[in-house]
Formats: structure tokens, C-alpha cells, sequence
């Protein structure tokens, strides 16, 4: 989520400031959480601040970067919570990449 909503972030043209604030903010919060530093209450602040993006923006990218966000949290709160309680992320980023089966071609090619 994070690498989705740094490229709204990025792509901000900075117009208006829903969401040149408010991806930016965005991007900050999902930083600490995956960084083990984030708290419960920032969950609620996520949505707060998409709230405050969405539809507020002169072009479509503002409900763009708060879509993920309404849906991630809407299905996966419980992740957003592990990494919170667990100190950072507690999934292994290799096992969540194509090649995490080790008996594929793709995993023995990438380790060749």
C-alpha cells in the first residue's frame, strides 16, 4: 500500500491541498506502521485523511489515492493491526513476491 499511494504522492501536481497534503500524510502514516512505529489510532487517521481527499481534489488522482486506502482498510484492518501490535511487518517479503515458490524456474532464475 505504502509504494501505491508514494506514486499518488509523487504524481500530486500540488494544485490542491487535499491531496498535495493529504498523500503526503498518507505516505508518512503508512511509513511508520510499516516501520513498526505506527499506532492503532493512525488506522482511524488513514481514513480520516482519505475522507478528507476524496472528492475534494480538482482532478480524479485525489479519489484515486484514497480508494486503496478505503478498501484496504475495509478488508485488511487486521493486517494494518498485526503491523502495528507486531512492531513492523510481519510478513516476509520474499514470500510475497512471484517467485516465493523456490521450486519455480522464475525463483531459480532470479538466485542463478
Amino acid at each position: 500500500m505504502t509504494r501505491w499511494t508514494e506514486f499518488y504522492a509523487h504524481e500530486s501536481c500540488g494544485k490542491c491541498t487535499p491531496c498535495r497534503e493529504g498523500t503526503y500524510w498518507l505516505v508518512q502514516l503508512l511509513r511508520d506502521i510499516e516501520a513498526g512505529k505506527g499506532l492503532l489510532s493512525d488506522l482511524d487517521k488513514l481514513a480520516d485523511i482519505a475522507d478528507n481527499i476524496n472528492g475534494k481534489s480538482f482532478c480524479a488522482l485525489g479519489d484515486g489515492a484514497a480508494a486503496p486506502i478505503f478498501s484496504s482498510l475495509k478488508y485488511f484492518r487486521d493486517e494494518y493491526e498485526r503491523h502495528v501490535t507486531g512492531g513492523g511487518c510481519p510478513f516476509d517479503p520474499a514470500k510475497s513476491t512471484a517467485w516465493a515458490d523456490e521450486g519455480s524456474t522464475a525463483h531459480q532464475e532470479v538466485n542463478a
